[in-house]
């Protein structure tokens, strides 16, 4: 009896391919969301790059098209969701579809309670209920917002992939970041999981990445100061804070049929914190 025939060996690229796929990224224009759309474009992918900075939109834009990146983009803040709709619609219009919708937009909401140095300047006294409301505003509300654009289209479909930014501080307490942000990651994550339960049926995925430090221009750039990288270095089992390239991996994972069967998981980007 001749042995049974093992299965054949798929490609990188065949698994992992999003060539001439649609997908929307929000906060496009810097940082984590710079290194999900020029991966996503870099691999064939057609990106809408959403963000409320005009001048730095289009700095991406313009590189990646550069490139050879079939991407659009549009100027929009993420809490006005009837343009945010609007955009998208007229995206998934012109490509008869969308793949995927990358929510991450999100901004930092001031320090935390504990700096580098250890000075206490984002206490719990020191919260206002502007800096609260506008931390919801774009972070919670934006996200619910982004998911709500597309996910009628999805449904539709009977396919997509829907990606969260969230971040470790929503998983375990992080003096670094302010109180709302830490709160607001939180419930974001739990977003991701009833959405994910609401939408299996209908064939869409719904997942989260946490970022651990990531070296943005987040929180005023202050993990480009060299000090306090040095200090937050400790915290961190590979010894060094992250680039927002170490995304690429992740995104092209959650974008693509190689996540065909992950839904309602949080993914860590952390270099090992949440393993402490």
């Amino acid at each position: 009896m001749s042995p049974t025939a093992a299965p054949p060996l798929l490609s990188a690229q065949s698994v992992f391919d999003v060539s001439g796929q649609s997908f929307v990224v929000t906060g496009a224009a810097s940082g984590l969301g710079a290194a999900m759309s020029e991966v996503l474009s870099a691999n064939g992918a057609h990106v809408l790059l959403m963000d409320s900075d005009a001048q730095a939109l289009t700095a991406v834009h313009e590189r990646l098209s550069v490139t050879g990146g079939r991407v659009q983009s549009q100027v929009v803040d993420v809490s006005n969701a009837q343009a945010l709709q609007k955009h998208v619609a007229d995206f998934v219009a012109s490509r008869q579809g969308l793949d995927g919708l990358f929510a991450n937009a999100g901004i930092s909401g001031g320090p935390g309670f504990g700096t580098a140095a250890g000075a206490v300047t984002g206490g719990l006294e020191a919260q206002s209920p502007q800096d609260w409301e506008r931390i919801f505003r774009i972070n919670l509300h934006g996200v619910v917002a982004s998911m709500q654009s597309a996910v009628s289209v999805m449904k539709l479909q009977k396919r997509g992939s829907l990606v969260l930014t969230a971040s470790i501080a929503g998983v375990k307490a992080e003096p670094f970041v302010s109180y709302a942000y830490a709160t607001v990651k939180s419930a974001v994550i739990q977003l991701m999981r009833q959405s994910a339960l609401e939408l299996a049926p209908f064939g869409v995925r719904v997942n989260a990445i946490a970022p651990g430090f990531i070296i943005t221009n987040i929180a005023g750039g202050r993990l480009h100061d060299s000090a306090t990288a040095l200090s937050l270095q400790s915290k961190i089992p590979l010894g060094r804070l992250g680039s927002a390239s170490e995304l690429h991996g992740v995104t092209l994972l959650l974008a693509s049929q190689a996540s065909s069967y992950i839904t309602g998981a949080l993914i860590p980007v952390d270099g090992g914190v949440l393993a402490l």
